[in-house]
């Protein structure tokens, strides 16, 4: 008797995406599958996933997703996808990096809408939605000038939110670097940021997709 192939040996799922709009929406049922397997995207309706473009990114290059164009119906690559984002928003790469790097770590990890909190973590066991994430990343390519008006927001606001804040430094080779950041306040009121070596998180993640 022919054995029916397992669901790991299944062609991953092909799904329709429009290059002018900055999202990707999927209805159920294969919306929860995704999401329950590794706590991608957000849901904006009961039925309905929404994945930003890091996810959609990271689930087509570990072959979880095939993307065709809307209007040939033909597959996108993964560099195809990289040049669209790019020209939406210049630092996608950047962001691209930092985020698989951190799912590669083994870290759930929810994509914010506040330009100061672009990435939050959740510890061990946690997901989005029943969890509280306890720590924002805030990538910085590595060479590139720091605003300080909006470091200071994105520390101030931190604080706020009581949450660990992290800068993730992305060199030129691809490598992410973690430091925790801390505002200090000397004579004069004046204000200076400390940043110092972040243990890597490697240490308290786990080792397979989240």
């Amino acid at each position: 008797m022919k054995e029916e192939p397992s669901s790991k040996d299944e062609a991953p799922p092909s799904i329709i995406f429009d290059l002018s709009t900055p999202q990707l929406t999927i209805e159920k049922p294969l919306a929860s599958e995704i999401f329950e397997n590794g706590y991608f995207g957000h849901w904006i309706s009961e039925n309905t996933l929404c994945l930003e473009p890091e996810e959609i990114l990271l689930l087509l290059d570990r072959g979880r997703i095939i993307l065709n164009l809307s209007d040939t119906g033909n597959d996108i690559a993964s560099k195809e996808l990289v040049t669209h984002f790019t020209k939406v928003n210049p630092k996608f790469w950047s962001r691209y990096l930092v985020y698989k790097d951190l799912r590669n770590r083994g870290y759930v990890v929810s994509i914010g809408t506040r330009i100061t909190a672009p990435f939050r973590i959740y510890s061990r066991g946690g997901k989005p939605g029943e969890s509280v994430s306890k720590t924002v990343i805030y990538p910085i390519p590595e060479g590139e000038d720091v605003d300080l008006d909006l470091l200071d927001q994105i520390v101030k606001q931190a604080k706020i939110d009581r949450k660990k804040l992290l800068l993730s430094v992305i060199d030129r080779l691809g490598d992410v670097t973690y430091y925790q950041a801390s505002q200090l306040e000397l004579e004069y009121n004046n204000l200076e940021y400390e940043f110092r070596d972040e243990i890597s998180p490697t240490n308290n993640s786990d080792n397979g997709d989240a």
